[in-house]
């Protein structure tokens, strides 16, 4: 069997609410040449179990369990399996149009370009939360004129060779392990690059299960800390992973 051209790697833990919405949104897929790998933390839930429901909708699917909960940790074990020429880091909250595959597929073959993601938009139809998606794309686009530009974790698109060279994701840091992957890239003279078209809908459950005020302070918090001093390797505030943690209980 032939080597597919995107390896779809996902990190999950207690996501048996969010899961299926991208799993259902690669069902639909126009382009069809990707494997699809779950790294799942020992969920507690039903998480694995929807894995297996959905496998046989796709060309090729593996699940691998994860000994740690650690994002870093899981998308790395994700790669170590991966056989497709470029890799996808989607986070499990995420969604996708039918043809973002093929967008991104042809991008690539006419570009070749080596670390990609896109812009993002809201899960919502909110005004507040279309203003956070806003500032969002705003600060992500302004600080890739900088020498410290940033790629979400939630969509990070790299060709597998580029993410071996750099040595995949650092698993001691806490948090901002993927602007600490967009930092290497760039002193590997590999700049990122953030396309128009197709956006990626992120979810905003954290800011709606947390509360907007207390998520975006905690953001602020941690870009200065980052700015200042780099990636967290140590706890600052409470920040856990996992479908879990989000009850959706604030609007």
């Amino acid at each position: 069997m032939l080597n597919p051209f995107f390896s779809v790697i996902i990190p999950t833990l207690n996501e048996e609410k969010f899961l299926p919405v991208i799993l259902r949104a690669l069902t639909f897929q126009t382009f069809r040449d990707f494997e699809l790998l779950v790294v799942d933390a020992k969920s507690e839930d039903k998480t694995r179990d929807i894995f297996i429901k959905f496998r046989n909708s796709f060309p090729r699917t593996t699940l691998i369990v994860s000994s740690k909960k650690n994002l870093a940790y899981q998308r790395n074990l994700g790669a170590k399996s991966a056989r497709g020429k470029y890799l996808i880091f989607f986070d499990a909250d995420v969604n996708i149009d039918p043809n973002f595959l093929g967008m991104i597929y042809n991008r690539l073959v006419k570009n070749n370009d080596l670390l990609v993601t896109t812009k993002i938009t809201p899960d919502s139809h909110r005004v507040i939360d279309k203003v956070i998606i806003f500032l969002s794309n705003f600060f992500i686009k302004l600080a890739s004129f900088t020498k410290r530009p940033f790629i979400g974790g939630y969509n990070t698109i790299v060709k597998k060779g580029i993410f071996r060279k750099l040595k995949g994701f650092d698993e001691k840091i806490l948090l901002g392990e993927d602007y600490a992957f967009s930092l290497k890239a760039m002193k590997n003279k590999i700049r990122p690059i953030i396309l128009k078209e197709p956006s990626i809908i992120v979810s905003l459950r954290r800011f709606r299960s947390e509360g907007r005020l207390s998520v975006f302070l905690k953001h602020m918090i941690s870009q200065i800390y980052i700015f200042f001093n780099g990636p967290m390797t140590h706890p600052l505030f409470d920040y856990p992973m996992g479908g879990h943690v989000h009850s959706e209980g604030k609007d």
